[in-house]
């Protein structure tokens, strides 16, 4: 014990071993590890949130928010949205760097063909398949999309589906992992599909420090909702 007083009155009366003390601690907490932030990927913009930031002409200024929070997607439910007004999104998404992918949603109740689903993403540069999608369709109609569309196929799932992912196919695979009481378990099924995070921002956006370095989807962009 009295070895150890006299070690510490022997640093603060030296200042070079102070100094050498000091260079030793900043190399120690530069080689340990920081944890990495979860990484946002992409975002959906509903049909409603289209019409309005359209005729409110805010396009550009949501846009720009979405990309300067860095997120890289933006998913768009096209329907019932004019020619004129898709193009205008999906403009104004790549002028601020950001991907713009249709958004299939419920295409069983308009008995969507795959040649409907392939035309419904004509103004996109990639098109985005959902558990609707995959709980009433077939795994050869998804390969028969996979076949006849050329761009990006974004896949999302819930977590009990996942026995219904095709195991090509899919550029990118997202689980929702909408609810808090089982969101642990969810994150632990996209890591071991390789699969990005979807949060919900009514119920599971708080949970996004606890993500890691992992990628993650925000369904859907606060503000206007459906």
């Amino acid at each position: 014990m009295n070895q150890f007083i006299g070690f510490h009155v022997m640093i603060d009366h030296n200042p070079r071993i102070r100094k050498i003390l000091g260079h030793l601690a900043a190399i120690v907490m530069a080689l340990v590890p920081v944890a990495a932030g979860a990484a946002p990927n992409g975002t959906w913009l509903s049909q409603p949130q289209i019409w309005f930031h359209s005729t409110k002409g805010s396009l550009s200024q949501v846009m720009a928010q979405i990309r300067s929070e860095n997120y890289r997607v933006v998913f768009l439910d096209y329907r019932k949205v004019s020619d004129a007004m898709q193009q205008e999104v999906a403009r104004e998404a790549r002028q601020h760097g950001l991907i713009p992918v249709v958004w299939v949603q419920s295409p069983q109740y308009r008995r969507m063909s795959i040649r409907d689903l392939v035309h419904e993403a004509r103004h996109a540069d990639g098109i985005q398949v959902d558990d609707h999608f995959f709980a009433n369709y077939r795994q050869s109609d998804f390969y028969m999309l996979r076949r006849a569309y050329a761009n990006p196929i974004f896949c999302s799932i819930q977590p009990f589906q996942a026995g219904l992912t095709p195991r090509g196919g899919c550029n990118q695979l997202d689980v929702q992992c909408y609810t808090p009481q089982t969101f642990q378990n969810c994150v632990k099924l996209a890591d071991r599909m390789g699969a990005v995070v979807s949060l919900s921002t009514a119920n599971t956006l708080g949970h996004q420090a606890t993500l890691g370095g992992r990628r993650f989807n925000t369904f859907l962009w606060p503000g206007l909702k459906d």
